[in-house]
């Protein structure tokens, strides 16, 4: 009778010490997958862009591309993707805004230097990502 107890209360604690640890493992996990699934989507959005610039604007040439995944403004805790890509082309800067227009609704376009510089901004799949912290 007294070893039935033993094993019991020792089934119970390791019971209780397995639950937390088991919570915390699935928590990084989550978190990892979703850093993974965040960056992904980035990525996929600035090849996105590029291509849609590589096949709207006939004159144009990628200079640079950039992509960054985390927290843009600073002020909040969620995590967003931004896709700046940078490109020559002769085409008056009013004509590139209009080929963005039919496309985009938020993007930013500056013009420095002779290029021209495409940024936009996207959603995380993952927003509340410890990323974005």
């Amino acid at each position: 009778m007294k070893k039935i107890f033993c094993k019991v209360f020792v089934g119970i604690g390791i019971t209780i010490v397995s639950i937390p640890v088991l919570l915390l493992a699935l928590f990084v996990v989550i978190e990892v997958v979703g850093f993974i699934a965040n960056h992904a989507t980035t990525n996929k959005q600035t090849k996105d862009l590029t291509a849609y610039i590589e096949k709207s604007i006939e004159d144009a040439s990628i200079v640079d591309t950039y992509s960054f995944t985390g927290n843009t403004s600073g002020t909040s805790n969620y995590v967003e993707c931004e896709s700046k890509v940078t490109f020559n082309s002769n085409l008056p800067e009013d004509e590139v805004n209009s080929i963005f227009e039919a496309q985009y609704e938020y993007y930013a376009l500056e013009m420095k230097d002779g290029s021209y510089t495409m940024t936009i901004y996207g959603d995380a799949p993952f927003p509340d990502n410890i990323e974005g912290h």
